[in-house]
C-alpha cells in the first residue's frame, strides 16, 4: 500500500493495468496497491498512469511489491533475458485520458431548464389565450349585431311584404271600380305608413343597438391591435425560453428522460406549425 507520506496528488492518480492486450481501469492508487497485494497485478503486468508516455512493467513502480511476502521466490521477478523480453511494453495505445472534473452543476442546470420550460409555456399559453379571448369578444359583438339586423329585416319583410302584394294586385286589375280605387288608395297609404314606421324603427335600432355594437366591435379590434406587438414579443420570448430549456435538458438531462423531452419538443413544433 502507499506510504502515509504519499501526497494528495498521488492519491488522486488513476491507474490502468493490462489484461490480455486490453486495459482495465481507471482505478485509484489505493485500489491499485490492493490489486498488487492480492496478486491480480503481477510484476510483469503492464501498467499505465496519468503522465506516463508508455506502458511499463508493474515491477518498475517503486514500493509496489515491497510488502508482498515471498517476493524473491515469485517467478515473475526473474531477471532472465526471456522475462525481460516478455516485459517490454506492448504496442497498445494509452487509455483515454479522463475528462477533467466539470464545474457545471447539472442539478442546477436541470432546475434552470425546468423553470425556463415552465415560464416559456406560461408565456405562450397566456398570449394565445388573450388573443383567443379578444377574438371571441369581437366575433360575439359582430354576431349579436348581425342577428339583430336579420331579425329587423325579417320583421320588415313580414309587415311590408303583404301590403306591397295587395297594392300590386289592385294595380294589376284591368277594370277598376270605384270601390277598387278606394281600396287601392287605402292599400297605398297603408304601405307608405308601414314604410315610414319601419324607417323610423331602423333609425332607432341604428342609434340604440347597431351603432353601439359596431362601435364596441371597432374598439375591441383596436385594443387587440394595440397590444398585438407586445403579445408577439411575449410569445417569442416564451418560445425561446421553452426551446432553451429543452436544449439544456437534452444535453444535461438523464438518459432515461431523453425520449420524453424529444416528444415534448415534437409536440411544440407541431403546435407552432399548425398555429
Amino acid at each position: 500500500m502507499p506510504s502515509s507520506s504519499s501526497s494528495s496528488t498521488q492519491s488522486e492518480l488513476r491507474w490502468y493495468y493490462a489484461v490480455d492486450d486490453a486495459h482495465v481501469g481507471p482505478v485509484s492508487a489505493t485500489k491499485f496497491w490492493q490489486l498488487a497485494e492480492e496478486g491480480v497485478i503481477k510484476a510483469d503486468t503492464l501498467v499505465w498512469c496519468t503522465g506516463y508516455t508508455d506502458w511499463v512493467p508493474a515491477k518498475t513502480i517503486d514500493g509496489l511489491f515491497r510488502s508482498r511476502p515471498g517476493r524473491s521466490s515469485d517467478s515473475s521477478f526473474s531477471g532472465s533475458s526471456s522475462s525481460s523480453a516478455q516485459l517490454s511494453p506492448t504496442p497498445m495505445k494509452p487509455p483515454p485520458m479522463e475528462d477533467a472534473p466539470s464545474d457545471i452543476d447539472t442539478t442546477l442546470l436541470m432546475q434552470i431548464a425546468k423553470s425556463g420550460i415552465l415560464l416559456g409555456l406560461l408565456c405562450i399559453v397566456f398570449t394565445r389565450g388573450c388573443d383567443q379571448i379578444d377574438q371571441a369578444r369581437i366575433d360575439g359583438l359582430s354576431a349579436e349585431r348581425s342577428i339583430s339586423e336579420q331579425e329587423f329585416e325579417q320583421r320588415e319583410a313580414s309587415e311590408i311584404g303583404p301590403l306591397q302584394q295587395t297594392v300590386d294586385e289592385l294595380q294589376a286589375k284591368e277594370f277598376v271600380t270605384t270601390e277598387d280605387k278606394k281600396q287601392q288608395q287605402e292599400a297605398i297609404e297603408a304601405l307608405r305608413t308601414a314604410k315610414v314606421m319601419m324607417a323610423n324603427e331602423q333609425k332607432r335600432m341604428e342609434s340604440e343597438t347597431w351603432g353601439p355594437l359596431r362601435a364596441e366591435e371597432a374598439r375591441a379590434a383596436s385594443e387587440k391591435l394595440s397590444v398585438q406587438m407586445f403579445r408577439r414579443i411575449a410569445g417569442l420570448l416564451g418560445t425561446t425560453l421553452t426551446l432553451l430549456g429543452l436544449g439544456i435538458a437534452l444535453f444535461y438531462g438523464p438518459s432515461d428522460q431523453q425520449l420524453g423531452i424529444w416528444i415534448v419538443l415534437a409536440v411544440l413544433i407541431a403546435a407552432a406549425y399548425l398555429a
